[in-house]
């Protein structure tokens, strides 16, 4: 470690290596170009007086920020989390920063933070979601920016993107609920203007409960205005006091599904013997409640780093994939049973 005071400069390093200015530049910047007998001895000095590079300086020279933006609808929803951390962890591997912005669902708010990552000069941007405004395509064209978009409607993509299968996976929820013998089931969703995948997932599961000849009043299809406890406790109680109740509830999202648990348990329904309830994206908060979730696996991680690779190949003069759609597949734990341990519903 450095005694000096302040930050250890190029020179000094050179100093401490016997070593040319050009030769330590060489080394941060090219260090192909060096032999390695002189590679240890500037990384040696390098270590010994805790050296940081002036990335704004290195940017200069390479015309490279070394920085991504990312840019996400919300950081309050857990289901981001995993993609975001996945998402970090891949640009750190590959040397780069992530400036992340949050645009709260707001199309207008997004065009203008990409403009600011632009002016701030990352040299890539991973975009969330399908819904832009017209100028964003125009602006990333203009400018030439390398961009990729995740967890886009597979009929709304933007340049390279990569898709979950959103309909497949509340086909899977319902199948699996057929297949425990339900027929009387509901759909509990959030928000679905301005959320395309959401959207998806609730058409879906509506699809497949009729493609099973299955009954589906109106009163079953319930769509809430936020995600806050709150308000999915008091929709999942309307539900609960219809004359005809379900045997068992979909949910769009695990956060909605949690909300259902606890509003059967205040109304002294017991899940699953009285009431099963499935989620979607299996997030970590699924494993502590009680019953333990049943729930769809979104791969929301697997999400983040192909966007990252999707980029870095872009960045390296590389075609990435078009269009990539991530699979969903069925996590069963304990809050489905089957129709026969179930005592209230249509019969």
């Amino acid at each position: 470690m450095s005694t000096r005071r302040g930050k250890a400069t190029v020179k000094d390093v050179a100093r401490a290596a016997g070593v040319s200015v050009t030769t330590v530049s060489r080394v941060l910047n090219n260090p192909d170009l060096v032999v390695s007998e002189k590679q240890e001895l500037v990384q040696r000095a390098l270590q010994t007086l805790d050296y940081i590079p002036n990335q704004l300086a290195r940017s200069l020279i390479s015309r490279r920020s070394k920085a991504i933006g990312l840019v996400v609808p919300t950081i309050s929803n857990p289901v981001f989390a995993p993609t975001i951390e996945a998402i970090e962890r891949a640009l750190d591997r590959a040397g780069y920063a992530v400036l992340i912005h949050c645009c709260e669902r707001d199309p207008e708010r997004e065009f203008k933070q990409v403009r600011t990552l632009i002016e701030r000069g990352v040299d890539g941007v991973i975009l969330t979601g399908s819904v832009h405004v017209p100028e964003l395509a125009a602006l990333l064209a203009r400018t030439k920016l390398p961009y990729v978009s995740q967890d886009v409607a597979v009929d709304l993509p933007l340049g390279p993107s990569i898709a979950l299968d959103n309909a497949g996976a509340l086909e899977i929820a319902i199948d699996y609920l057929h297949e425990m013998g339900h027929r009387a089931i509901a759909v509990l969703t959030g928000p679905i203007a301005n959320t395309p995948p959401i959207n998806d997932r609730f058409a879906s599961a509506v699809g497949r409960i009729k493609a099973h000849g299955l009954t589906l009043p109106d009163d079953w299809l319930v769509i809430t205005d936020d995600y806050r406890g709150v308000t999915v406790k008091a929709a999942a109680a309307r539900l609960f006091a219809l004359r005809h109740r379900p045997t068992a509830v979909v949910c769009t999202g695990d956060i909605l599904a949690l909300g259902v648990v606890s509003e059967a348990r205040a109304q002294g329904l017991r899940t699953p013997e009285d009431l099963s309830i499935i989620g979607c994206g299996d997030t970590d908060m699924g494993h502590y409640v009680d019953p333990p979730l049943t729930t769809v696996h979104m791969p929301f991680a697997e999400m983040g780093e192909a966007a990252v690779a999707h980029l870095l190949a872009l960045l390296e003069g590389r075609a990435p994939p078009p269009f990539m759609v991530l699979p969903a597949r069925l996590v069963v734990r304990r809050s489905v049973a089957r129709r026969s341990l179930t005592r209230s519903g249509l019969r």
